[in-house]
């Protein structure tokens, strides 16, 4: 099975998020490995959910990794093709996951089936994590339990959708819910109530001015730091004064940004325009990341690939690892278009993304 026919199968496995079910994936990637004698694990983190890792040689290590999970179909009628279907058109792959990012996966396990027989001076680590598009509980799984697996891995390439792209750096993120409370009244006397959406409403005014304060600030990788007012909720019916309204709040973070500076700038906005709110963080706040063009990783790649070190405004498992396991993880792999209604992959992108871990296992394993 060359990396075509395989991404056409990874993309016929159903493995969306929410719900979260990479159970079916995990074993196909488990027994693609096993089936080249490669020693691998079938790790359970959850209910029907499920990490793949494995490992050849010893010493210091490289890693290869990617995520199992996609984000949901969404409507299929609006779909040219199946979204499961994995249909070839041209030189492009269609189906959900295509390019984000089963296509990497892929060409890592293609890539891997090219060495299996050889005699590895240094140590290549394999990881397929479950859960990246919502929670990252596979990676934080692996990184708590799977310590000696971790263990000597100097070095990172997450197979994520760049174009081909060599990313090394990308955004911290924090995502926020306030609450505004105001005062229940009838809809014909709004003067006795106090209205809670006309509160959220001011704020997210002024969320407006502090993104263009924001823009001041720029880093060369990762341009500015960025409000997203992403969801507004509230009040009960139309003829009822709102005593409630929500508002949740996506803020990304470039280097010398923290949550607790976000945090911050909300509290100021509320204390200038005398409102109260209760604050409450929807995920577990990241920092940005930036890994140094001099590191050996980012001059393997390009020695090996034409590619310019860039910056990614999303936020990947790639933070996580380098935070926590002290590894350079970069970004590089097939694929530009994530997460959108018929999602494809140029087939081009693959075999040259196979071409590039090749050559990395070759210069670091062999």
């Amino acid at each position: 099975m060359d990396e075509v026919k395989l991404t056409q199968e990874l993309v016929r496995i159903n493995s969306e998020n929410p719900p979260g079910n990479e159970k079916e994936i995990a074993k196909f990637i488990r027994d693609y490995l096993d089936d080249l004698k490669i020693p691998v694990k079938l790790i359970k983190f959850d209910r029907n959910r499920f990490n793949v890792i494995a490992s050849l040689g010893k010493g210091d290590g490289l890693m290869l990794a990617g995520h199992t999970d996609t984000v949901p179909t969404g409507d299929p009628k609006n779909w040219k093709f199946n979204p499961f279907g994995g249909k070839i058109v041209d030189d492009k792959i269609y189906g959900r996951g295509s390019t984000d990012m089963k296509s990497g996966l892929a060409a890592i396990l293609t890539a891997v089936k090219k060495f299996k027989k050889e005699k590895f001076k240094k140590r290549l680590a394999l990881a397929f994590v479950g859960d990246e598009e919502v929670a990252m509980t596979g990676t934080k799984y692996l990184i708590k339990n799977k310590k000696d697996f971790l263990k000597d891995i100097k070095y990172g390439v997450m197979a994520e959708s760049t174009n081909m792209k060599l990313r090394i750096a990308q955004k911290g993120i924090t995502m926020i819910k306030l609450r505004f409370r105001g005062k229940a009244a009838h809809g014909s006397w709004p003067a006795g109530g106090v209205n809670a959406i006309l509160k959220a409403s001011d704020f997210i005014q002024q969320t407006k001015l502090l993104s263009k304060k924001l823009k001041k600030k720029k880093d060369l990788l990762l341009s500015s730091g960025t409000i997203n007012v992403g969801k507004i909720s509230g009040g009960v019916k139309v003829n009822m004064v709102p005593d409630y309204c929500e508002v949740e709040i996506d803020r990304r973070l470039i280097p010398g940004e923290t949550p607790q500076i976000a945090i911050k700038q909300y509290k100021n906005i509320l204390k200038k325009l005398k409102l109260k709110a209760e604050i409450e963080f929807l995920n577990e706040p990241r920092l940005s990341m930036k890994i140094s063009k001099k590191s050996k990783i980012v001059k393997m790649i390009q020695s090996i690939i034409k590619t310019n070190a860039v910056g990614q405004l999303g936020y990947t498992e790639s933070e996580l690892f380098f935070r926590e396991c002290d590894i350079d993880f970069v970004s590089c792999g097939p694929g530009k278009f994530a997460h959108i209604t018929n999602e494809y992959v140029k087939i081009s992108q693959i075999k040259k993304a196979v071409k590039l871990y090749e050559n990395l296992i070759k210069r670091w394993c062999l």
